[in-house]
Formats: C-alpha cells, sequence, structure tokens
C-alpha cells in the first residue's frame, strides 16, 4: 500500500519529476538522442605474423608419455598415500 502511494506522489513530497526520472531508470529500451551514431572507425592493420621456430624447443621430457605412464606415476606415489579410514569391524565381504 505504501509503495502504491509513493508511486501516486501521495503520502511524500515528491515531484512528478521525480518521479518520472525514477520510471525511466526501469525502461528497457534507450531513450533516442535524435542524432546519427559516429561512423565506425577504420580496423587497424593486422600485425604481420611471425614464423613459428619449433626446432629450439627444449622441455622434451615434458611429452614423453606412453601406455603406462599413469599407471607409473601411481605406483611411484603410492608410497605417500594416506591409509583408509577403518570402522575396526570386519568387512562383510571378507
Amino acid at each position: 500500500m505504501a509503495a502504491a502511494a509513493a508511486l501516486r506522489g501521495g503520502g511524500r513530497a515528491v515531484s512528478r519529476e521525480v518521479l518520472q526520472l525514477e520510471a525511466r531508470g526501469l525502461c528497457t529500451k534507450p531513450v533516442g538522442t535524435g542524432t546519427a551514431p559516429p561512423p565506425p572507425k577504420k580496423p587497424a592493420q593486422p600485425a604481420p605474423e611471425e614464423e613459428l621456430d619449433n626446432s629450439t624447443y627444449k622441455n622434451l621430457q615434458h611429452h614423453d608419455y606412453h601406455t603406462f605412464t599413469f599407471h607409473d606415476y601411481v605406483a611411484i606415489l603410492a608410497k605417500y598415500r594416506q591409509p583408509q579410514p577403518s570402522s575396526g569391524r570386519p568387512s562383510p565381504r571378507h
């Protein structure tokens, strides 16, 4: 009820201009200014592409993968794993 009274201008000393300005902020479409938009700027010339030289790449061990790479790391890191928690009761599957 108070919101409706505020929108009508009652309940507070609010001028119609203030209400209209607030209502314009709620509009979804922009108000036209009557002036034409500025002409689009010319795109800058793209920089010339440099040749890519892959022959000097030094980090070859990074790409040393094979079929068992994942399993090799699992075996290496197994000693650092935390043991699984136990409830103290024997497992029903044993």
